[in-house]
């Protein structure tokens, strides 16, 4: 390709070494050259057929994505970073799909971000695959695409990018940077050439999987409104069952002639108390219940995590009485806020309290609902509980969509946790050790802090 890559060399005692050996060592260069090319191609090869294989394999599109990053990393070994940007043309800007980062063993905090582009950078970017360096102009392109900022980030020093359509249509980019390398040249930008189509399929992929998501998102969301008016249908018809009969007696009071108002002053006035008191209640039950039942995200914050974890525990509160369980919260009073849609966090929550609840025994179980830091700059929300546990077998299928191990579920909520994690660039596991309960951790972004690594 034009790239030095070995250096080969001859010595022999006695006399110089002539033409004709220079012209053997040129053709024996020549045919390491070819060799080497070759075993390039046959490795190059090996790596595209395994993303083929993991995509008829129907690998999850994030997975897929890293897969391909990976095997990017061992062809054009990149000291810095590569990521997918996904093209949202309706608010104009680039989402951070997914991104490895090889300058540390850390995760990546920059998945989710959303970098707005004017009209003129996105037509550079849509022209095709080209390089750029550190100070080499490229239209603004470099200020796009080098958005990497924090204490102990290294700046990048090359960039290669290139624009993946499918069918015509402009999906995102696949952007890989540079530190101390040699800058990327024409023969990186053949290889990852190579790897476009597999590429545009990922970003495809993650499209379509994720307009799925959101379809079944609805549909567990009208399924947990269903839930959630079952289980306040309770305390609601308690707080009217107290409030109609107090209403009847004062009416039947205030009708007699010879009531003396000034000695029922004080029960009165108890009355029409906890009167108000149950209506303030099922005024926040319906409050709550509207807020959750609305459609769409908004945006992702910043949002208080402990506030969110404290406005959705009143929808499960009475449902954890009917059943005994004790609900323990352990919040960081000093946790920042976190880059997460509210209205999502709110349904990570309660579908997590709520599984917990369905999962745990009707008599002095407790569940322990927790926010901390993780000392890497996230925020972490644990629900964790001292129920049964889940079996080893089925720890790696609960999060998969449709599967549930209680009779009549939807087997969706976990998923749906793990989805909405996703996309709002965060993480979930799911851990049961035997004998220990099940411990479900969400890890959000945090909207500011030091060394965050965000802009």
């Amino acid at each position: 390709h034009g790239r030095p890559v070995a250096v080969a060399g001859a010595a022999r005692r006695g006399r110089e070494l002539g033409q004709s050996a220079r012209r053997i060592l040129d053709r024996l260069a020549g045919l390491l050259a070819a060799e080497l090319a070759r075993r390039e191609e046959v490795r190059l090869a090996k790596i595209l057929d395994r993303i083929r294989g993991k995509i008829v394999s129907e690998l999850r599109p994030r997975d897929l994505a890293y897969q391909i990053l990976d095997g990017l990393h061992q062809l054009v070994d990149y000291d810095h970073s590569s990521a997918f940007l996904t093209w949202d043309p309706a608010p104009g800007l680039f989402r951070i799909e997914a991104e490895k980062v090889v300058w540390t063993k850390g995760k990546s905090a920059f998945v989710g971000h959303e970098i707005p582009v004017t009209a003129e950078q996105v037509e550079v970017l849509r022209r095709g695959p080209a390089l750029y360096r550190v100070n080499g102009g490229g239209d603004g392109v470099w200020a796009v695409l080098d958005y990497h900022r924090g204490n102990a980030i290294p700046s990048a020093a090359s960039l290669l990018c290139a624009p993946l359509f499918f069918g015509g249509e402009f999906l995102g980019l696949l952007k890989i940077a540079a530190w101390r390398r040699r800058p990327f040249d024409r023969r990186d930008l053949a290889v990852v050439e190579r790897f476009l189509p597999a590429a545009a399929v990922s970003i495809r992929n993650a499209r379509l999987n994720m307009s799925l998501e959101r379809q079944a998102i609805q549909a567990e969301l009208k399924a947990t409104l269903v839930t959630l008016a079952s289980a306040v249908a309770h305390d609601v018809n308690n707080a009217v069952g107290t409030i109609l009969p107090l209403t009847q007696q004062m009416r039947e009071d205030l009708g007699r002639p010879d009531l003396d108002l000034e000695g029922h002053r004080e029960d009165l006035l108890q009355d029409l108390e906890l009167i108000e008191e149950k209506a303030r209640l099922c005024q926040r039950i319906f409050s709550n219940m509207l807020r959750v039942s609305r459609s769409g995200r908004a945006g992702d914050g910043p949002v208080d995590l402990n506030q969110v974890v404290l406005d959705t525990l009143p929808f499960v509160q009475g449902q954890a009485e009917r059943q005994n369980v004790e609900i323990e919260l352990d919040l960081d009073a000093g946790l920042g806020a976190v880059h997460f849609s509210r209205d999502d966090l709110e349904h990570v929550v309660l579908n997590l309290l709520t599984n917990s609840l369905e999962a745990l025994c009707r008599n002095g179980c407790r569940v322990v609902v927790s926010t901390r830091l993780d000392g890497e700059g996230h925020a972490l929300l644990i629900v964790a509980d001292d129920g049964p546990g889940i079996p080893p077998e089925l720890l790696d299928k609960v999060q998969e969509p449709f599967f549930s191990t209680k009779s009549g579920g939807t087997g969706l909520g976990l998923s749906i946790v793990r989805s909405l994690a996703w996309q709002n660039g965060g993480s979930f596991e799911i851990a049961s050790p035997p004998g220990e309960g099940t411990r479900a951790t969400v890890e959000l972004r945090l909207a500011q802090g030091p060394g965050d690594g965000r802009p």
